[in-house]
């Protein structure tokens, strides 16, 4: 079993400001530089992607950089309130002052996570993100406000979600790593230094923040009955397809209508470069770089751990069972 800290480790980390989160307060982009690394586009992983000009790839690249952040946005302003406020009251966390503290202190940090992200993206885009619209790409469609409300709705009794959100707490954590260890790209130069200095001060929260969904995620679906933990495998799994196919009312394709709307010359690729994200739900690369072990290691043991796990593979293409 992995050892997770306390909750009086992890209280005592979060009331040290040199381990936690702080505002990069006011930074300066150079719009020269692309945001992340190339492998954390979609496009990256289809042969169009080298037929674009060095433009066309450098816009495209900060429209997806953009993008991550409202996804790490939307994560902490959809789905954890939800999701760990009701936690509180679970059976066996109620009764547990330190945890139920963590899960606050938690809670109240991606809050700021999310106006720190909102803030880099304004400075970045201004005429993107005008004060009051946080989010272009991420707007939630129906079928994912409803997933994240009954993720919400069940917590006490199926917390299958924690999954996801350790999986994602994880991932953001590996994207500051490569924008660390590899500040620069393929074939568009060095990496912004003050877009990823946001990132790198993110992982500080979130390095705590995997020790607080590793506790849930056994006290709440580990120490369950075999049953619940079987349903919450099955939902899970479910709930994996609507995340890792791309649609043409997705995020993936919005950043195709935006990159074609700033650069029209681009018009008559359009259809082009929109089959081209669409074709990732049978791209191999793509699928496994969605969830894989170098970025989700963490993550990847616990679901070694659990048995109604064994077959995650088959939902998840970069899932290797050990």
């Amino acid at each position: 079993m992995i050892e997770w800290l306390s909750p009086d480790q992890i209280n005592k980390l979060s009331s040290d400001p040199q381990k936690c989160t702080q505002s990069k307060g006011a930074i300066r982009i150079d719009m020269r530089k692309p945001f992340v690394p190339e492998e954390y586009t979609q496009l990256y992983f289809t042969p169009v992607y080298a037929s674009l000009h060095h433009e066309h790839r450098l816009r495209y690249n900060q429209l997806s950089g953009l993008r991550i952040n409202e996804y790490i946005m939307m994560l902490e302003a959809d789905l954890i309130e939800r999701l760990l406020v009701p936690l509180r009251h679970h059976p066996r966390v109620r009764d547990n002052p330190a945890l139920i503290q963590s899960i606050e202190t938690m809670v109240e940090e991606e809050r700021r996570h999310y106006q720190y992200f909102a803030a880099l993206n304004r400075t970045c885009r201004p005429d993107l993100y005008p004060e009051g619209q946080d989010r272009r790409f991420s707007r939630v469609p129906v079928w994912t406000k409803a997933m994240f409300w009954t993720a919400g709705l069940l917590a006490n009794r199926l917390a299958f979600s924690l999954w996801y959100l350790m999986a994602m707490e994880e991932s953001s954590m590996a994207l500051a790593r490569d924008m660390t260890r590899r500040p620069e790209t393929e074939t568009l130069g060095a990496l912004d230094p003050a877009f990823a200095s946001v990132h790198q001060e993110h992982m500080k929260d979130e390095a705590r923040h995997l020790h607080v969904d590793g506790i849930l995620i056994d006290l709440t679906i580990g120490a369950s009955e075999r049953l619940r933990r079987v349903v919450n495998a099955k939902l899970f799994q479910a709930m994996l397809s609507g995340i890792t196919t791309p649609t043409r009312g997705g995020s993936g394709v919005k950043v195709i209508h935006q990159l074609v709307r700033e650069m029209p010359e681009l018009t008559d690729r359009k259809d082009e470069l929109i089959r081209a994200v669409l074709s990732l739900k049978s791209n191999k690369a793509f699928q496994e770089s969605l969830f894989n072990r170098r970025i989700m290691p963490v993550t990847f043991k616990v679901f070694d751990q659990t048995s109604e796990l064994a077959d995650l593979g088959d939902r998840m293409a970069g899932y290797d069972r050990r």
